[in-house]
């Protein structure tokens, strides 16, 4: 046996042996071999150090609201509890009925301060798809102890957890583009565990190549501040999961082979200020826009955009407006501790046009704010309003209305469906567990019949 894999068996049998193992049920202790979409802190160690890292941002929050997403036996719960001078209200939200009793414990110790809710906050886009088919409440209902605050005001909660849904982070871009789900209630301020791919995919620029960067990597920067804040070893975290084991061949696998042993704390906050350089009403268009251009990042700029706007491409190449600069967000950030390929998140602007265009430039050389910019652009033109865009936009809409999943779009170019586990989650719940084992029990009575 190789001394990897033997390192991770001792890693489960720590796990197996630990003060707290017999309060987890033992289906956490299988190694899986895809993400799991939740992740349980299952480390006293692990929980100080994430408290510790955590700190300044604590410090300088004016939150009082916090939510717990999944907490599991309850051992960072402890650590929130403790900051009773910050926080009044803390909502637990547990996807697992196991662990339900214990943390209605905290809800009988705290019964004013405490909220313990049943459901599944990493599936919030199921929930959020799931209302608009049938005018339901379930988002609302699971929400419903927030405070309601605008989106250019201060937060109204804190988020914490550890997730490894790919499809939880686009729900969080689509919440704001199409004004629902979970930031219907305003901002929060997030520190999440997630894996080192997803972040990636995320916070990437170009330098990665297009196989990475994509349309939602370009989204989520517009719309987000984001700051990695500390590595956090994978072995602290239950499920467990089996030696990561790059696919050979694999295009992805530069990206999936980058710290596979750690998950990244990272904060998250929707921009104060977004919706000074695109106004609501122009959300949904630069969300076509983004997607659609970004078919293939390799679209040439002007000759896609003269398909809408005939003869726009001497607009793009003659600009005499000047270009304004972005600065780091976090001046204090050292880009040598970054992840690879992750970038230091900047101001954004709708004012940062890309040098020298020409009819060779691609859409994939446009960073996020350049790529804001371009839409900016195209916005205001005259034509706009009568373009063939505007027409393409609403029937996308239609159909997205009439669509069995929040998250059907605009499918890209080389979208890669048997490699996409690098992102994606596993959608293990207890339910959908008992019903594959009936299947499969049923599968095997039908050979045994045969």
């Amino acid at each position: 046996m190789a001394f990897t894999e033997i390192m991770f068996h001792i890693r489960r049998f720590v796990h197996k042996s630990s003060r707290h193992a017999n309060l987890f049920p033992e289906k956490l202790f299988n190694k899986r071999h895809k993400v799991p979409a939740h992740f349980y802190v299952a480390d006293d160690q692990l929980v100080e150090q994430i408290d510790n890292a955590i700190q300044p941002f604590m410090q300088q929050t004016k939150c009082d609201t916090a939510i717990e997403m999944n907490p599991g036996i309850g051992l960072f719960t402890r650590k929130l509890l403790n900051r009773d001078d910050r926080l009044k209200k803390i909502i637990l939200i547990e996807a697992m009925e196991h662990f339900l009793p214990a943390l209605h414990d905290f809800h009988a110790l705290y019964p004013e301060r405490v909220k313990v809710k049943h459901n599944d906050l990493a599936s919030l886009w199921k929930l959020s798809f799931q209302d608009r088919m049938d005018n339901g409440t379930r988002v609302a209902d699971m929400l419903s102890d927030l405070p309601k605050r605008e989106h250019n005001e201060d937060p109204s909660a804190l988020l914490f957890g550890a997730v490894g849904s790919y499809n939880f982070f686009k729900h969080l871009v689509n919440s704001i583009i199409f004004q629902n789900g979970m930031f219907s209630w305003g901002r929060m301020e997030m520190f999440l565990a997630v894996p080192p791919p997803i972040y990636i995919h995320l916070t990437c620029n170009n330098d990665v190549g297009y196989m990475i960067y994509r349309s939602t990597s370009m989204l989520f920067q517009m719309l987000f501040e984001y700051r990695f804040i500390a590595q956090l070893p994978r072995e602290h975290f239950l499920p467990n999961q089996i030696e990561h084991k790059p696919i050979k061949g694999s295009r992805l696998r530069k990206v999936q082979s980058i710290n596979p042993e750690y998950l990244y704390l990272v904060r998250i906050l929707p921009r104060r200020n977004f919706f000074d350089l695109c106004p609501i009403e122009d959300l949904q268009p630069l969300w076509y826009f983004v997607k659609q251009n970004c078919v293939s990042r390799r679209n040439r700029i002007i000759p896609n955009l003269e398909k809408w706007i005939p003869g726009c491409g001497p607009r793009l190449i003659v600009n005499s407006v000047p270009s304004e600069t972005l600065k780091p967000l976090y001046p204090d950030e050292d880009d040598v501790e970054l992840p690879q390929y992750s970038t230091r998140c900047t101001t954004m602007s709708n004012r940062d046009f890309y040098p020298n265009m020409n009819i060779y430039t691609q859409f994939g050389d446009l960073s996020a704010s350049q790529m804001l910019t371009l839409f900016t652009q195209f916005r205001k033109w005259p034509e706009y309003s009568e373009s063939a865009f505007v027409a393409s936009l609403e029937n996308t809409l239609l159909k997205l209305e009439a669509a069995a999943d929040e998250n059907l779009g605009i499918a890209e170019e080389d979208d890669l469906p048997n490699e996409e586990t690098a992102f994606e989650d596993v959608k293990e719940t207890e339910t959908e567990n008992s019903q594959t084992k009936t299947l499969k029990k049923s599968k095997l009575n039908a050979a045994v019949s045969n």
